[in-house]
């Protein structure tokens, strides 16, 4: 029979295979992170992070310190062609090979190559207590100082078209520019339809779309909360500008994604995602703030698509479709040899054409997408329980064999800032989600007073700069001024009545002074990160000697740079450069030890229950979990596997209050070494009860 544990665990194994890293491979594809910035994504040696690929919602990872951040749910990657003849001389009038973005069985694209190249040598190495702190695994394949970005990805596969694709991702740990990813395509007509180097086909392919899918959920984390299928995109709007219907007041094509309207949430109006209640997905420490944490937009700028194989320039009619498909279509079926399904998906999915009225206009006429709360929201007949993907066609083009068509694409996301959503957010759960109440709040030097919604709906002002920055940084040649660089290597040490900040710097580096942020508590620390040290350039060690006995700190270190006289790229001149936080970022705690050693003292009563996240994490062979009582409580701390079955017991006795570690080597009850994979931990002290999970890599 099952425990109960076991079966809350079957059930909820579905919401939390997402872990804060990544194994590289997964359902036969490889990922590497694009992971120097503000916004952090994984990218598919097949070309799409499909649905709960390569974890649930993890892509497009924005702010990246935030709990659960992710803002993609699924991608899709569709090239489609007429009057096709395959390598065993069946014709097809319409052929679609498909990768995403839904899950499937069948490979349609063969990974050819997938790698990470960075611009930094050695890529920068922290540790915190000797133990290595990160986010996502470093995994970097080659360096290339002279590479005009600070990262770049670079993956190359085939398709059963016969066309191969390579794609070039860019990130940017500039500050003004770490928000979004430039990234190229380059379909080119091999005749290689499968995975090895033989080629099949040798003819020219009419009608070619290059089809793709980008299926937005604002803020994991927030969605949640929001509940009824929000996690999934079901009330995410999308818009779209530069499509020739109307004057929209920019010389940019793009389409966009914020978090709408839930007419079942009734706690609070569900736009800009207040962290309200509670909830498993809003922090190890549950944010109840009220905090605004999908207070952004999300979307992609179109920056270039050739007019033809012949014509390099810009063709402003490309992307020929722009709209958006529901998640439940029934033509989402990936069956690459029906031939009906084929046709119905090239023409009312590649040849949709540019939609008009937009999908949010549709569902608020008004466009006062802000007083959504009186929207007849199903009336529209556009409502979708698995949500709307944004789509984007481009062709139709013809292929000669060995030609080639590229694209440039920008996708980002941006919004209020960390300390305004905090704000904004408190007020608006203070007046008991009053939507009619002006919220005063200071930007550049002046206070403005909006509702909740309305600064919500600032996002697309922030989104807006963002697909600017990105396009006159590719015209540039992606020559934005950089900032000066990080320190090559930090480390935090505890100590009994200080923590210890140490850092060397990369041969030739130069900067005009260092910038110390520290959070208590949580790496995702809603409040933000205080500047607790400005010191010269030439320091190397810091102490921290405020840390107080029993808090957890988190730190990260970033390299002042002269002013910027530089606009290239949209850059703000006149103000000083940094180099960039995720470089320094840690994510393991530091505390002040006691005076026999332990880094946590059990003499001192916290304030509340707490169950850590255990750290090393992934971890081998060993790893510590760490738990605090407020009072004396019987203590229960075990190992279960993902089906719930006890793996191990490390604690059950009766303890005093105070803050204790438990150490688990990875074996269970007889003493054999567990395999690789995810498992939790679960402390119960009396009433309180939390789960965590963990990643077991050998």
């Amino acid at each position: 029979m099952m425990t109960s544990f076991s079966k809350q665990a079957a059930a909820l194994l579905f919401f939390f295979l997402t872990l804060p890293m990544i194994v590289e491979a997964q359902t036969g594809y490889t990922f590497k992170w694009m992971h120097i910035g503000s916004l952090q994504s994984p990218y598919s040696s097949g070309g799409a992070a499909k649905e709960q690929e390569p974890f649930d919602n993890a892509a497009l990872q924005f702010p990246a310190i935030d709990h659960r951040p992710g803002n993609s749910r699924a991608q899709g990657l569709w090239v489609g062609a007429r009057n096709f003849i395959d390598e065993t001389g069946r014709v097809f009038p319409y052929k679609v090979a498909h990768h995403g973005p839904l899950n499937d069985t069948t490979r349609q694209f063969f990974p050819q190559a997938i790698e990470a190249t960075s611009r930094l040598e050695p890529f920068p190495a922290v540790t915190v207590n000797g133990e290595p702190s990160f986010k996502q695994q470093v995994f970097i394949d080659r360096f290339d100082p002279n590479m005009k970005a600070d990262m770049m990805i670079r993956v190359v596969n085939n398709n059963r078209l016969g066309i191969q694709m390579e794609q070039k991702i860019y990130g940017f740990s500039q500050e003004f520019h770490d928000n979004y990813h430039i990234i190229e395509y380059e379909f080119t007509n091999t005749g290689n339809v499968d995975a090895d180097a033989e080629i099949e086909l040798n003819r020219a392919l009419e009608g070619v779309y290059f089809f793709l899918i980008s299926r937005y959920a604002i803020h994991e984390g927030a969605s949640w909360i929001t509940g009824d299928g929000a996690p999934w995109g079901k009330f995410s709007m999308n818009d779209a500008v530069g499509d020739g219907h109307e004057d929209y007041g920019v010389d940019f094509r793009a389409q966009y994604t914020w978090l709408g309207y839930s007419p079942s949430q009734t706690d609070f109006n569900s736009l800009g995602g207040p962290l309200w209640s509670e909830h498993w997905s809003s922090a190890p420490i549950p944010d109840t703030t009220g905090r605004l944490a999908a207070a952004q937009m999300a979307g992609r700028v179109y920056i270039h698509a050739e007019k033809s194989a012949t014509d390099a320039s810009d063709d402003p009619l490309q992307p020929s479709t722009m709209g958006v498909k529901g998640n439940d279509d029934r033509d989402l079926t990936i069956d690459e040899f029906d031939q009906s399904l084929m046709q119905r998906q090239y023409q009312n999915f590649m040849q949709l054409g540019r939609q008009y009225p937009h999908h949010a206009q549709v569902v608020e006429p008004s466009r006062e997408y802000d007083t959504s709360r009186n929207a007849p929201f199903f009336a529209f007949g556009i409502f979708d329980a698995g949500g709307w993907g944004i789509v984007e066609g481009f062709g139709p083009y013809t292929l000669q064999p060995n030609e080639s068509i590229r694209l440039v694409i920008a996708e980002g996301v941006a919004g209020l800032s960390d300390r305004a959503k905090l704000a904004i957010g408190r007020a608006y759960k203070a007046s008991g989600a009053n939507d009619n109440l002006l919220i005063p709040y200071q930007v550049n030097e002046q206070t403005l007073s909006k509702t909740k919604n309305q600064w919500v709906l600032t996002s697309k002002d922030s989104l807006f700069q963002t697909f600017e920055r990105a396009l006159a940084n590719y015209k540039s040649g992606m020559a934005i001024p950089r900032a000066p660089l990080p320190p090559q290597t930090f480390t935090v040490s505890s100590d009994t009545d200080r923590i210890v900040l140490e850092w060397q710097t990369y041969p030739g580096a130069v900067q005009t002074g260092w910038e110390i942020y520290r959070a208590a508590g949580q790496h995702q620390n809603p409040k933000g990160y205080d500047l607790i040290a400005v010191l010269p350039s030439e320091t190397r060690r810091y102490e921290d000697v405020q840390a107080v006995r029993g808090l957890d700190y988190y730190y990260y270190l970033v390299a002042a740079g002269e002013i910027n006289n530089d606009p290239t790229g949209l850059t703000p001149t006149g103000v000083r450069l940094r180099s960039g936080r995720y470089y320094t970022q840690t994510y393991l705690p530091a505390a002040l030890l006691s005076p026999t050693g332990v880094q946590y003292r059990a003499e001192e009563a916290p304030r509340q229950f707490a169950l850590h996240q255990n750290y090393p994490n992934p971890f081998n062979p060993a790893t510590v979990i760490r738990y605090q009582l407020p009072k004396a409580s019987k203590v229960e701390l075990t190992v279960h596997d993902l089906l719930g079955h006890l793996v191990k017991t490390l604690v059950n006795d009766r303890k005093p209050a105070g803050a204790y570690e438990a150490h688990w080597d990875g074996r269970d009850e007889a003493g054999n070494a567990m395999s690789n994979g995810i498992y939790w931990y679960r402390l119960q002290a009396g009433a309180f009860v939390q789960t965590r999970k963990m990643l077991l890599l050998r």
